[in-house]
């Protein structure tokens, strides 16, 4: 291919000119002669440097960058990126590297895409993310300023000529381009995707933010009618400004209230609703009455129909806060080179980005994604399109999240899993419920009360998959026993192909909340990160009986209370914790002087839900059985004569003699 043409119009320093004239005359691969300033491999002796190939020397040092960046857009793109590195990976001069290698992908190949680093600290810069096929950070691009023509063709490698740039501020006619671009493909090209945006009817409350002239909003009490609206997903952060309460509710449903006296996310929120078109907006903290438990007990069981309702749920990716706002006036600086290109910094992996904003941290906004058909993400540098097909970017990228073990992505599987099966009436295997907890049990609450009810409205879409299954303190009756084998998370290795606890293997910490919130065989009893064992074994062997859930419990005391009874082999048996504290993983043994490398039967595995210090005697209940494990659950006898949850443990087939195990009905709550 001969070399595309470019005439460079932006404000560029002598030393950008030419590299950006000479990527373009390179037509972006590498060359056998290079003009002066590039380093050709064969040049340098050092190793590191030849995995970065060819470069192009930029400016000597970090200070001179940034007396350059005061004039030169594309240094203070540059700048931008680099100045927030350590010391010590801005050491030696700035090379600008347009074909790299690296055993992860190769040799790069994407046309118009550099690395930068300087030259003595090239060893020390970070990658980003595991996953193979990423792009580095502190990797730039060149980008195209306008969208592609309706048909127009690019080679899937000439990224600079297909790839759109990400404007470096966020107006309402740009979130208003660009949402109804995403949402005509959504409602044009996607089978699974809801096409109707007016089918549901509105939630109990609404902000209605169509007076514009005024700048007031007011709190609109719908009868039921089917229209479009947008739901709101965003960190609280603390105690929210201007919440609607029992004495203002009337004031804010007649004459209204100053958009002024909102936090900045609602703020914010109002404008990008306005920017859709659209003229209802739900916000939790305006449209539930937050002083009254019966209006907030009522509103939050109605969470699936306001989230799975709306035509698009607004996602506040990066403010922790309600006050900090989310239309972020500049993001990420871009450098004009001409009047078709452009220059940016490359975005961080989806998967890592995800996994550090804070809403993916919070549990109720864990259902609030999931429930919700359409969502739109704010995030600090960029916007994403989230609907139960696609998870555009855009910067241009499209994730499935398919093929992939990054948890994020397994978020996304799940999402669409549940989601679509939910719409086609199609009966889901249990898996997913489980893969669903062990993801929100990572997940923080400021209030510890909620575990249970912000996962409601998820249950409420999982059943509509299996309609005639019983939701019981967070588990299912029909496949009470494999839920009731949950323990909490243990850090499997990367590259060990066995799933399964070793002693040595670090395990998550548990703690109780400051009140009883569920029947101990339930993983809401506690807090922490969770496995669910069924999702990786089968033979279950424990028969059960019966499931009683206490309604005057709930209804009086505020939580679920039930009781378990099951038919098994149980064994009275002694706890030994790790010899090392900084160990989790103990063991039983059947007598208390046993020790358990004695081999005489001893479960050499087995991890207590919290004091995981103290050796102590307990019980342990077999509840599946192959060829090479057994799993069991580890129980505290009352002095009434049930039991109490404590633990799991596991151990090789060989190690344990069921004949010291008696057949018993038992009672756990």
């Amino acid at each position: 291919m001969s070399p595309v043409p470019i005439t460079i119009t932006g404000s560029l320093c002598e030393l950008c000119h030419q590299f950006i004239g000479d990527l373009f005359s390179f037509d972006f691969t590498r060359q056998t002669v290079y003009p002066a300033r590039w380093v050709p491999t064969g040049s340098d002796s050092d190793w590191t440097g030849k995995a970065w190939g060819d470069t192009f020397h930029h400016h000597d040092t970090l200070e001179d960058l940034s007396n350059s960046a005061k004039t030169c857009r594309l240094c203070e793109v540059l700048y931008a990126d680099l100045a927030p590195l350590e010391t010590a990976l801005r050491q030696g001069w700035l090379g600008l590297y347009p074909f790299w290698t690296s055993a992860r992908i190769g040799e790069n190949k994407h046309k118009g895409h550099f690395r930068a680093g300087f030259r003595d600290s090239l060893q020390g810069m970070p990658w980003g993310s595991n996953r193979i096929g990423s792009i580095p950070l502190h990797t730039f691009r060149v980008c195209r300023r306008e969208p592609l023509g309706k048909g127009e063709q690019v080679p899937i490698l000439d990224d600079y000529r297909a790839v759109p740039v990400v404007p470096a501020s966020v107006t309402p006619s740009h979130i208003s381009q660009v949402a109804a671009r995403w949402r005509q493909e959504c409602s044009d090209t996607h089978r699974n995707c809801v096409k109707s945006d007016s089918d549901n009817a509105l939630p109990t409350r609404v902000v209605d933010i169509s007076d514009i002239e005024t700048g007031r909003i007011r709190i609109y009490e719908s009868n039921g009618e089917k229209m479009p609206y947008v739901g709101l997903s965003h960190c609280w952060g603390g105690i929210i400004p201007s919440v609607t309460t029992e004495a203002n509710l009337k004031a804010r449903t007649t004459s209204g209230m100053d958009i002024d006296e909102l936090p900045q996310n609602f703020r914010d929120a109002i404008q990008v609703t306005r920017a859709l078109g659209l003229k209802y907006l739900w916000i939790d903290a305006l449209c539930i009455i937050q002083d009254s438990k019966s209006d907030w007990d009522r509103e939050a069981k109605r969470m699936y129909s306001v989230y799975a309702g709306a035509t698009v749920t607004i996602s506040v990716l990066d403010s922790a806060g309600s006050t900090e706002g989310f239309l972020k006036p500049t993001r990420a600086p871009l450098a004009v080179i001409s009047a078709e290109y452009a220059v940016q910094k490359v975005y961080p992996d989806i998967n890592e980005y995800l996994s550090q904003s804070p809403l993916n941290g919070r549990g109720w906004c864990m259902q609030e994604r999931l429930l919700a058909k359409r969502v739109l993400h704010f995030g600090k540098e960029q916007m994403f399109w989230e609907c139960l097909s696609d998870f555009r970017c855009e910067d241009g990228k499209s994730i499935s999240g398919e093929s992939d073990g990054h948890f994020v992505a397994l978020f996304m599987r799940i999402r669409k899993q549940i989601g679509i099966a939910a719409a086609r009436g199609v009966e889901l295997d249990w898996g997913p419920w489980y893969q669903l907890l062990e993801e929100y049990t990572t997940r923080k609450f400021t209030m510890f009360t909620d575990k249970l009810p912000a996962v409601d409205g998820a249950a409420t879409l999982f059943k509509s998959t299996r309609r005639t299954a019983t939701y019981i303190a967070g588990l299912w009756r029909e496949d009470i026993a494999r839920g009731l084998l949950w323990c909490a998370h243990y850090y499997h290795a990367p590259g060990r192909r066995v799933w399964g606890i070793s002693s040595t293997d670090q395990i998550s910490e548990l703690s109780k909340p400051p009140r009883k919130r569920a029947p101990s065989w339930s993983w809401a009893s506690l807090d922490g990160a969770l496995d669910f064992w069924a999702l990786r074994i089968n033979g279950f062997v424990i028969e059960v009986l019966d499931v009683t859930m206490n309604a005057e419990k709930e209804a009086t005391h505020g939580y679920p209370d039930g009781t378990v009874t099951l038919k098994g082999r149980i064994a009275p048996m002694f706890y030994h914790p790790p010899e090392d504290n900084k160990y989790d993983v103990g063991a039983l043994t059947f007598e208390q002087t046993e020790t358990p490398d004695s081999h005489s039967g001893s479960l050499t595995t087995c991890v207590m839900d919290l004091d995981r210090r103290t050796p102590r005697g307990c019980w342990a209940l077999v509840m599946t059985e192959s060829s090479f494990k057994k799993y069991f659950l580890v129980l505290h006898k009352r002095d009434d004569g049930s039991y109490k949850r404590i633990g799991m443990g596991n151990a090789d087939w060989s190690e344990v003699d069921l004949a010291r195990f008696q057949m018993e009905e038992i009672q756990i709550s």
